[in-house]
């Protein structure tokens, strides 16, 4: 528990796994050291001290226990409000300190009060049932929550500037991201009642420190409560340590005997199930892995690797856009990862990286791809289709493939083409000029070569002028072979796929 970051940096690469609490610092530079590493797992809820960006980068799954410390992080956000309404620490201080001071400690009730929760996930609910068995009336703010759930729970679900405006208590239980850095702030400070009470045993980042010492300076804000700070340990000089209306506590709130085990037993249950059972309990950055895993996908993630690996040879484009579409009801809530196989296979030709589910999207980000996925209803030809796209901005290419029965892949269309084959070994694809004499004379060349034929589809476009061949070999084409073939009278371009 007490190595060093160069000492872990050092010996990283040994090992496939990693389990963390939230002091050490699983930085891009450990992640680049461990060379073995599958899965970094945080015991608890938090994993901002988890480069997850780099993770991913690398295929590695990161997975957490946002249930462990629930009941605990609860109680002690639910205690700090307690304590900040009535004074408690700072009455204890001058009880010790030897002074009797009564009136200067009249705090307010709780019952009766609004309590606006910022995050209505596992904490968050827990607070709500805690806090209405105090009397206190409850408004939330979570974009992901329906509003009949919340009702359920006897929580009136509002916009956020209405929560700020209603609220007597702001308990802020939220992830720290981009939409939430800063939230709480002189801009949101303005929308809020006078008096009103600040509790934050979330992340650090949230709250803007120097406005909320500013804030309670001036008596906008009554009292905070903070669990959590943006730089952490705190820094002795930050004003809010300085204002008597300011309690804290130094990150403890998930810190009791009960969590610290449930959380170190789940992390360690969720691996093993990982490890023997594929199942993905907790993962953060796996969720196209989770759906992977579905019963009946499989076909259809394989089609999508083919589909997307067979574009990246048949095309030199340097893609600046891929649209992955999907049609039919059944591949609706697979797009995610029907996108992730399609982007594997392209990448796959296209660079040298080991590239995963996980990591893939990062991937084309940073080779300039942009990813569209579009979804429609159905199909007028096929029950279930992928089509991958490919723009350059002047060129666009586009490949579309079915599963027929259970594991029947075929590819059916290539751009404007109807052509229908299996896309396995190796296949030469070539576009000509729809006259006669062209397949003839390629295959000329083909037993030049001594290339058995496997299999040949055919197709042209609706005005007979173009067409497509796709010619499935027994062995491996040679480029001398592929030159010769576009050197054919009425051939304009052509490829080979090796699958």
């Amino acid at each position: 528990p007490k190595i060093s970051k160069e000492e872990l940096k050092e010996i990283i690469g040994e090992f496939d796994k990693l389990i963390v609490r939230s002091a050490t610092k699983v930085t891009s530079e450990i992640i680049e050291c461990g060379k073995n590493l599958k899965l970094i797992g945080r015991a608890g809820a938090g994993v901002d001290n988890i480069d997850i960006e780099a993770a991913t980068r690398h295929g590695i799954i990161v997975m957490n226990t946002p249930g462990g410390n629930t009941v605990s992080a609860a109680e002690h956000a639910c205690g700090m409000l307690m304590a900040a309404a009535r004074m408690i620490p700072q009455a204890t201080a001058e009880l010790k300190a030897g002074l009797w001071n009564k009136k200067k400690f009249t705090g307010i009730e709780l019952e009766g009060k609004t309590i606006s929760i910022i995050g209505l996930g596992k904490i968050g609910r827990e607070v709500a049932s805690r806090m209405q068995a105090f009397g206190m009336k409850t408004i939330a703010y979570d974009p992901m929550i329906p509003d009949e759930y919340a009702a359920h729970l006897h929580i009136e679900l509002l916009p956020l500037h209405e929560n700020f405006s209603r609220a007597d208590v702001i308990t802020i239980h939220s992830s720290l991201n981009e939409s939430t850095r800063n939230l709480i702030s002189n801009e949101t400070f303005a929308l809020m009642k006078d008096g009103v009470i600040i509790v934050n045993c979330a992340r650090g980042g949230i709250v803007n420190e120097a406005d909320l010492a500013d804030a309670i300076a001036s008596g906008k804000v009554a009292a905070a409560a903070l669990d959590v700070f943006e730089s952490e340990p705190v820094n002795p000089d930050n004003p809010l340590l300085k204002l008597e209306r300011v309690i804290v506590t130094p990150h403890i709130a998930a810190s009791t005997n009960e969590a610290q085990q449930k959380v170190a037993v789940q992390i360690a249950e969720q691996i093993v199930d990982w490890k023997q059972k594929g199942k993905l309990e907790g993962a953060v950055n796996a969720s196209a892995v989770e759906l992977a895993q579905a019963p009946g996908v499989s076909a259809y993630l394989m089609l999508a690797e083919k589909l997307g690996s067979t574009l990246a040879q048949i095309t030199p484009l340097e893609a600046h856009t891929m649209t992955i579409r999907t049609s039919g009801e059944y591949l609706q809530k697979f797009s995610e990862v029907i996108a992730a196989a399609a982007l594997k296979g392209f990448l796959d030709v296209r660079q040298s990286s080991d590239t995963n589910y996980i990591n893939v999207f990062t991937m084309a980000a940073e080779m300039g791809i942009t990813l569209e996925q579009k979804f429609e209803k159905e199909n007028p030809d096929y029950t279930n289709l992928i089509r991958v796209e490919l723009e350059n901005g002047t060129k666009k290419r586009m490949i579309g493939g079915t599963v027929f029965g259970d594991k029947a892949i075929r590819i059916v269309m290539i751009d404007q083409f109807l052509v229908e084959f299996k896309p396995e070994g190796n296949i030469i694809i070539y576009n000509n000029i729809d006259k006669p004499g062209v397949i003839a004379n390629v295959t000329q060349h083909l037993l030049q070569h001594n290339l058995n034929v496997a299999y040949v589809a055919l197709s042209r476009d609706e005005d007979k002028l173009l067409a497509m061949t796709a010619i499935v070999v027994d062995s491996k084409v040679e480029s001398s072979l592929l030159d010769e073939i576009k050197l054919v009278d009425g051939v304009s371009e052509a490829a080979v796929v090796s699958i």
